[in-house]
């Protein structure tokens, strides 16, 4: 945020002239002072300027009352925080205006004011450049330092400073992060980071209490600053910090701010990764052999410090200890959180709850590279919190979302479970509470997935009234959401019970066992067809719609979950059809060539969308493709049987596709330009390529 003000004038300080109210006067209008500061705080005398001469003291001193009584009520709060009302300030300007008749703090001299401003911006303006090195050393730590500056507590400071200062820090730590992952670091940027880690100016203390400022916008960039920090510094922290940010979770009683604060800071730390360099800033030319990082800092002529070790890019360390810090303080969270989501009336806590479940997400998800020993302990307490689906509460649909989204995220099939061969207890017994539940607790009748009368769903905020009544809406993100973790929880109990089945322990005369695993496919077959009733109901499907088009229609608009549901319905078929199982329905139910004939319609028959999907690593299509090729392998009739059955010539374009895709990845293979070994689908694509030819010839 740059920051634009004029120079100070001798004139600005005068008042503006206007005509006072007379003492004989018996109106009851006022007037309104345009003064900047009281004549006697800006010491007139000493600038020998003379007050106007129609001007008495009685009058004066009237107006001096009236100022004071308008700049009380001005600097009252208006946020509020654990109440029922919401009252949200407006966004404050942080652009100084030296014409606004309200003073930053009384106790601020007005030079001293200006002296500051200036010295914030021209700190800002280097930074913008991303070298300090041009900054004079008195100036550079004057911002910091708070023998210098700071003669109040920042917690005393007006909000447009403050918000001025914490953007300055943000940038800074932005500055250094980007600039560490290039390998090279302005010295000055250095320097001064080094000082906030080793707490020379105390600042980090004060910027943890402005908590207490209940002012949502401080807090946000309060949140950003800190964990910005906390990536930095890594283990190089004061632990009384870390413990200061975990126990505003485990107050003796709930505070909103502070505990939104707090999971926000954790979450970026955990979820933070490498820099990537924009694409506007890479290098103009092929042969530039350096990075935009590198020139930038050169045109300044800046004195680098460079980082070749590998400590200096890895965060897995200040992970680790911000994680095993929220450990201590997790299972008093989760009873809170609890709590919170059977009650959430109100704003604030509804805030809460999401920062706190998108905070669970972040440390489950295998994106965040957390070690096994420390995420472990956060599976736990999975099952009570998809008990919530059955509470006698109502939940918003935006809670609800989140929800799905992390057990979606627990049960992550396409990228962890489907290569397993030993799969968690914890995920296990989660998927089979939400089988359970589906099948005997009608979970998917209280999905909040319509709108009501009158309003609509927007993709970014929710519902919005809508000028026609009358008109269905359904919030096909939820939706989607609940089918996907439905087919996640199902494909990891077959698998499951795969594993069981190959036990060598069991016999094949093993009566009682069959009997169990028969059962399973029961449970199995009445849950698919539940989803089946309730996408079509849901979404005014023809009844006779085959079960996998139905779901490549549903997840059209989302390739990860489409593909993602097309291996969940592969693996189910062949862990059924693997055990020969005695439900046949069930198997045509969840045919994959259906489901892969419509994928090609989806995509028209672009191979090159294909190939996109195999480079990309959005989607987990490699795995599907390779599954998929082995299973037509080994079905060769069932799939020629089935493509016909879709329709005329399907089996052309559908061998069409796959014939383009083979001579596309060789053409990249032969040049080198595949940027991984996709042999094992390259050999698969040729067998069926052969078996296409040799069906055609006979």
């Amino acid at each position: 945020m740059v920051l634009h003000h004029r120079k100070p004038k001798m004139s600005s300080e005068q008042p503006v002239k206007k005509k006072l109210r007379r003492t004989d006067d018996t109106t009851e209008s006022t007037d309104e002072p345009d003064y900047i500061h009281t004549l006697t705080e800006n010491g007139m005398s000493a600038l020998h300027l003379s007050m106007p001469p129609n001007i008495n003291e009685a009058d004066l001193n009237t107006l001096n009352v009236q100022l004071h009584s308008v700049l009380d009520a001005n600097s009252k709060q208006y946020f509020r925080t654990n109440s029922e009302e919401c009252t949200i300030e407006p966004a404050p300007n942080i652009c100084l205006n030296l014409s606004d008749t309200q003073p930053l703090v009384s106790s601020f001299n007005s030079n001293h004011d200006r002296e500051e401003w200036d010295d914030l911006e021209v700190f800002q303006n280097a930074l913008i450049r991303q070298c300090l090195c041009g900054v004079s050393e008195n100036l550079l730590r004057k911002p910091f330092d708070g023998n210098v500056s700071r003669t109040v507590a920042l917690s005393e400071w007006p909000i447009n400073k403050l918000l001025q200062l914490l953007s300055n820090l943000q940038l800074l730590f932005d500055v250094y992060l980007k600039q560490n992952n290039v390998g090279c670091i302005c010295s000055r940027v250095v320097g001064i980071c080094g000082a906030l880690i080793n707490n020379e100016y105390n600042l980090i203390k004060q910027l943890l209490s402005l908590t207490d400022t209940r002012n949502c916008y401080v807090n946000y960039l309060l949140s950003r600053v800190i964990s910005s920090f906390l990536i930095i510094a890594k283990t190089d922290i004061n632990n009384d910090w870390l413990e200061t940010i975990t126990n505003y979770l485990s107050l003796d009683y709930v505070d909103y701010d502070k505990m939104n604060f707090s999971l926000e800071v954790i979450r970026r730390v955990v979820e933070w990764k490498d820099i990537e360099i924009h694409v506007l800033e890479e290098p103009k030319s092929q042969d530039a052999a350096t990075t935009s990082g590198h020139v930038e800092l050169s045109s300044f002529n800046c004195t680098t410090v460079k980082y070749h070790d590998s400590e200096s890019f890895d965060t897995s360390s200040i992970k680790g200890l911000v994680i095993r810090s929220l450990e201590s303080k997790w299972f008093q969270l989760i009873g809170r959180m609890q709590g919170l989501i059977e009650n959430n009336h109100t704003v604030h806590s509804q805030t809460c709850i999401l920062a706190f479940l998108s905070l669970w997400e972040s440390i489950i998800s295998v994106k965040a590279n957390l070690s096994v020993i420390d995420t472990k302990p956060f599976y736990a307490h999975l099952e009570s919190f998809a008990s919530l689906f059955l509470s006698s509460i109502p939940l918003p649909s935006i809670i609800w979302k989140q929800l799905l989204s992390l057990f979606n995220e627990v049960l992550c099939y396409g990228s962890t479970l489907a290569l397993q061969d030993m799969l968690p207890d914890d995920t296990c017994k989660l998927a089979y509470v939400i089988v359970r539940y589906v099948k005997d607790s009608r979970v998917l009748e209280r999905l909040p997935y319509r709108c009501d009368e009158g309003y609509r769903v927007h993709g970014f905020i929710g519902t919005i009234p809508h000028s026609q009544a009358s008109q269905l809406q359904v919030d096909k993100t939820l939706l989607q959401k609940m089918v996907l973790l439905v087919l996640k929880s199902v494909a990891v109990t077959v698998k499951e019970t795969r594993t069981d089945s190959s036990d060598s322990s069991v016999g094949s005369d093993d009566y009682d066992y069959y009997q169990d695993m028969q059962l399973i496919e029961r449970s199995i077959r009445d849950v698919l067809k539940k989803v089946d009733v309730f996408i079509k109901t849901s979404l005014d499907f023809h009844p006779e719609t085959q079960f996998s088009k139905l779901l490549i229609h549903l997840f059209s608009d989302q390739d990860d979950y489409m593909i993602e549901s097309m291996v969940c319905t592969l693996d189910i078929t062949v862990g059924i059809s693997y055990r020969n199982a005695v439900f046949p329905d069930l198997v045509n139910m969840l045919n994959p060539v259906y489901a892969f004939v419509e994928f090609l319609k989806v995509v028209s028959h672009d191979s090159d969308v294909l190939l996109d999907y195999l480079v990309s690593n959005e989607t987990c299509f490699l795995l599907y493709l390779l599954r998929f090729l082995k299973y037509i392998r080994r079905n060769w009739s069932k799939f020629v049987n089935s493509c016909e059955t879709a329709g005329n010539n399907e089996l052309g374009n559908t061998m069409t596709v796959l014939i383009r895709l083979n001579m596309q990845i060789n053409r990249l293979v032969s040049k080198d330009l595949f940027p991984y070994n996709i042999s094992p689908v390259l050999r698969l694509l040729e067998v069926c390529e052969n078996l296409y030819e040799s069906n055609d010839s006979s």
